[in-house]
């Protein structure tokens, strides 16, 4: 804990907001994400997702496109995220819950996260698609376009390092660290608060204001 120049101890610093009430894919979630800068589209505006541009993420933000809402893979994803989460806290011997989390620093850059454990402060993020598993099961490292994603994990709960989780039923559960890249986390920050700007610019909105719990 910090002391002020009286000596007095100062308040500690809130790192991150964490709202465990918000359910991931609901229609207030959607509404919400609309309002942030979230995970997902970091490696769109980092230009490292191979199947979106950033000009059709402004155009979704700002209501003009109809967003992605899912297919196939991702409906399979989202019914196997469960056993993944059950499976990856039993591994790592924690246990694992989805939450809402939002930068203490800049409001309206937040992360849906797959599992945190609040105790260790523990973080997976979880990928079930077939592509993803064997990429990663052969290679042993996390596919290229998923790491702008999970720093930004990083950059907004303010911790060092997350686990990697890929996935498939019957097969062996990959688990790969992934440590906090300083120096690409302070280029993707630039990035999306260049982005935010744009989008203030075309009159869009953004999460102003805390939402869940203070995380010091």
């Amino acid at each position: 804990m910090g002391h002020s120049a009286t000596g007095e101890a100062s308040a500690p610093r809130v790192r991150f907001y964490r709202d465990d009430d918000l359910e991931q894919g609901t229609h207030e979630w959607r509404a919400w994400r609309r309002a942030v800068i979230g995970a997902s589209e970091a490696p769109t505006i980092m230009n490292e997702n191979p199947w979106a541009k950033s000009a059709r993420l402004i155009e979704e933000k700002l209501g003009l496109r109809a967003e992605f809402t899912g297919n196939a893979a991702t409906r399979e994803g989202q019914a196997l995220e469960p056993y993944a989460r059950a499976e990856a806290s039993a591994y790592l011997d924690v246990q694992f819950e989805p939450a809402i989390a939002q930068s203490a620093e800049h409001l309206f850059i937040a992360a849906s996260l797959d599992g945190i454990d609040a105790a260790s402060e523990t973080l997976i993020e979880i990928k079930c698609g077939v592509k993803s598993y064997e990429e990663s099961a052969e290679t042993g490292m996390v596919p290229r376009y998923y790491m702008a994603q999970l720093q930004h994990q990083l950059m907004v709960t303010c911790i060092d390092m997350l686990y990697y989780v890929a996935y498939r039923p019957d097969r062996p559960l990959v688990v790969i660290p992934v440590l906090r890249d300083s120096a690409y986390i302070k280029r993707m920050l630039e990035a999306e608060l260049r982005f935010a700007d744009h989008l203030r610019g075309e009159g869009h909105r953004f999460q102003d204001t805390p939402r869940g719990t203070p995380v010091c």
